[in-house]
């Protein structure tokens, strides 16, 4: 752990150095360093993108915003849904850049002999989990904003600044191609090194178990677009394994450390800021369905009794409201060490559920339902409750009913299974699901939830053309513009 910490500590100063040379051969590039090595750019692109799928940022926590888990009080910012666009650059030039230097290192057998890569162990694997972690995050930047620059992304050395948009089709269609591929070259027999493959502690078995979920996940959203697709790939990585245990949760993991800490810890704890607190939508949801999990979210209110701020107000009207009389998180969510977690059992269990429902898997429904559900309740420590839980009126799985009515009792348990995780997916499913049936605030700019978010300025003003040829491809850059799985009812 001390070496891990330490590890963590220099990347940020390791990174900097790599940027300044000595005065030596003109020939060298100084802001490329001569033996980049692969342990501290997999460490550098994991710490980049993925707590970002969980809070985006300390000040704008839109992934929770956005499936009405967090509310503002004093300083209503987001919740009005004024800021809409989505930077990507930092994805590009620091996450997915690393990743792919880290699969042309090992890709040249030359470079596989050098010890700045061979040091974090066997190349396939290396390779194999760079693939798998580009096309999660990739999967997060289309899901967003639809088309992007993928297949001549990150083409600048080569001198292509003006990279194309691809269609969603096309990316999900490629970035699945890639995680097959990477499936297949891993070796379970040659674990990574513990110390610096920070998610899975170099377990290739578990790493399998991603990437067979990410493309699950990928896969589900297909049901309306290209559901024959949707049910192949479905139902490949089904077989093949993916996260349904609780020991194998993705998670990055935060550290007892002031340089890898939480950042609800930063801005609870050491600033004695309380920016976001408990949307009454989810509160008032789980008091309806009598959940366990609500102790295990949220603390009782000073008064008495769980309550959340209603959603989207303006500042004068949620100013007012007496904090006592308000719930706020479970301590378990701002530990200075608290995870932030990704991907779970409850929340694949329950896309399997899904998956079984519209006869895309040969396996029971209401088993999967059961299973995630009983999984999600023991993850947050209230498991013995799961029996009654399940036999409650609202939760039973009524196989008598309607598939409408058993895929939104899906929905709903998604929605409660995924707070606090990758509010990307919790959005995604809102758009595929219309479960719950969210509504803008008062305070609202637009008319409706989004259904993308929009192109950040950065991200086109050097690239206009192929902008503009997206635009008009996909629709308008608006929030209300769908992307390509987002298929209207």
């Amino acid at each position: 752990m001390k070496k891990r910490i330490y590890i963590v500590l220099c990347l940020s100063a390791m990174l900097i150095m790599s940027g300044c040379g000595k005065f030596g051969d003109i020939n060298d590039n100084p802001n490329l360093p001569q033996n980049p090595d692969t342990r501290f750019l997999y460490i550098g692109a994991v710490r980049q993108a993925l707590p970002t799928f969980y809070i985006n940022d300390l000040w704008d926590a839109w992934t929770l915003f956005f499936p009405q888990y967090v509310s503002e009080k004093n300083n209503i910012q987001f919740t009005n849904f004024g800021v809409l666009v989505f930077n990507t650059s930092n994805y590009y030039t620091c996450a997915i850049r690393n990743l792919e230097l880290i699969m042309t290192l090992n890709a040249d057998q030359q470079q596989k002999n050098q010890p700045y890569v061979i040091a974090m162990g066997d190349g396939d694997n290396q390779i194999a989990v760079a693939r798998t972690l580009r096309a999660y995050i990739y999967m997060h930047l289309t899901d967003a904003l639809g088309m992007l620059p993928y297949s001549k992304a990150n083409q600048g050395d080569m001198g292509n600044f003006q990279p194309v948009y691809d269609s969603q089709e096309y990316i999900y269609a490629d970035l699945n191609k890639e995680l097959e591929e990477s499936w297949e070259m891993f070796d379970e027999s040659k674990p990574l090194d513990s110390d610096y493959e920070i998610l899975y502690n170099g377990d290739i078995a578990k790493w399998k178990k991603f990437n067979a979920s990410v493309r699950m996940q990928m896969a589900i959203k297909l049901f309306k677009v290209a559901p024959e697709t949707g049910k192949k790939n479905f139902a490949k990585a089904y077989n093949q394994g993916f996260i349904r245990d609780n020991a194998d949760i993705l998670s990055y993991k935060y550290l007892n450390e002031e340089s890898n800490q939480n950042p609800m810890y930063s801005n609870i704890v050491i600033e004695g800021r309380r920016d976001y607190w408990p949307s009454s939508t989810i509160v008032e949801m789980m008091k309806s369905y009598n959940d366990p999990r609500l102790k295990a979210y949220f603390t009782q209110a000073k008064t008495g009794g769980y309550a959340g701020i209603t959603f989207g107000l303006f500042r004068e009207q949620s100013a007012d409201i007496d904090a006592n009389t308000i719930s706020y998180w479970n301590e378990n969510f701002y530990r200075q060490d608290a995870p932030a977690v990704l991907i779970t059992p409850s929340v694949m269990l329950l896309a399997a559920a899904e998956a079984a429902e519209r006869g895309w898997i040969d396996a029971s429904a209401k088993e999967l339902y059961s299973e995630a559900i009983t999984a999600s309740l023991e993850q947050h420590n209230v498991g013995s409750e799961a029996k009654d839980y399940l036999s409650t009126a609202k939760v039973l799985y009524n196989e008598k009913g309607t598939q409408a009515y058993r895929l939104e009792q899906i929905g709903m348990q998604k929605w409660f299974a995924s707070f606090f995780q990758d509010g990307f997916e919790a959005w995604a499913d809102y758009r595929r699901l219309g479960v719950p049936a969210l509504k803008v605030g008062s305070s609202a700019a637009v008319t409706q939830i989004p259904r993308r978010r929009i192109y950040d300025v950065e991200d086109y003003e050097t690239n206009r053309d192929n902008y503009e040829f997206a635009i008009k491809e996909q629709g308008p850059d608006l929030p209300t513009t769908r992307v390509w799985w987002d298929v209207q009812p």
